[in-house]
């Protein structure tokens, strides 16, 4: 990779076993889902303690409007 070209100073390798990036498709769904609201957890288990400030993200899209609405560790959608 060209450091030029990408600027971001993470080799592929680092990206690799420092920001692992899970992807769920869950476009594949029966048809009686897809019209209701479908509520999606996600739950980890690790082999070792999880460090101190470590963060999570989550990008959810969808081909409809929503609103999404933080209540503490917990997000609703807003209609």
């Amino acid at each position: 990779m060209d450091e030029l070209i990408t600027r971001s100073n993470i080799s592929p390798a680092d990206y690799k076993t420092l920001y692992p990036l899970f992807v769920f498709d869950v476009s594949k769904q029966s048809e009686k889902l897809k019209s209701s609201v479908v509520d999606v957890q996600i739950r980890a288990i690790f082999n070792q303690a999880v460090p101190a400030g470590t963060q999570a993200y989550a990008v959810v899209m969808s081909d409809k409007l929503l609103t999404f609405q933080s209540v503490g560790s917990k997000m609703s959608v807003v209609y």
